[in-house]
């Protein structure tokens, strides 16, 4: 009896850790350069602190004379590693679409994700006023991700 239990006991940290995994492949992503160059914006948008691929470079764009929208992309570039992930960020204002959506969860909040006809994927959600949609351009991508991926790294935002 023993014996069986030793054995059990020594599974049991190995079936905890296979349970914890989110079985995403998200990527560690440093936003404080980010959060940097919209301190001095109308508004502060949470930012991904993980993202679905490796390596990405981020740039943010203001758009002129449209104070209440920001642009971030994240990109990957070089030989058969280019990837493009956008995110559009809108302050209290609804943006229409007719892309057909699907509701999903983003861990406590509802959102909704669809593809649209030049295959880029789409989540958006709303959280504290702000109206976050996140695009991956996977016709124009080496990598192709999943709608779990992007759950995922909006799950991230802080």
């Amino acid at each position: 009896m023993t014996k069986k239990l030793l054995i059990l006991l020594a599974f049991v940290p190995l079936l905890l850790m296979g349970c914890n995994a989110s079985g995403s492949n998200l990527y560690e992503f440093d936003n404080s350069k980010l959060k940097e160059q919209v301190k001095d914006q109308e508004f502060q948008p949470e930012l991904p602190s993980k993202l679905p691929l490796e390596n990405m470079k981020a740039s943010f764009s203001e758009i002129p004379d449209q104070a209440d929208v920001q642009t971030f992309d994240f990109f990957t570039n070089g030989e058969g590693n280019n990837n493009h992930l956008e995110l559009l960020v809108v302050n209290k204002k609804a943006s229409s679409s007719n892309i057909k959506f699907e509701e999903v969860e983003i861990g406590d909040l509802k959102g909704q994700y669809a593809i649209n006809d030049e295959k880029a994927q789409i989540l958006r959600w709303k959280e504290n006023n702000l109206e976050y949609t996140l695009t991956y351009y996977g016709q124009q991508s080496d990598k192709e991700l999943s709608k779990e991926d992007l759950i995922e790294t909006a799950k991230s935002f802080e």
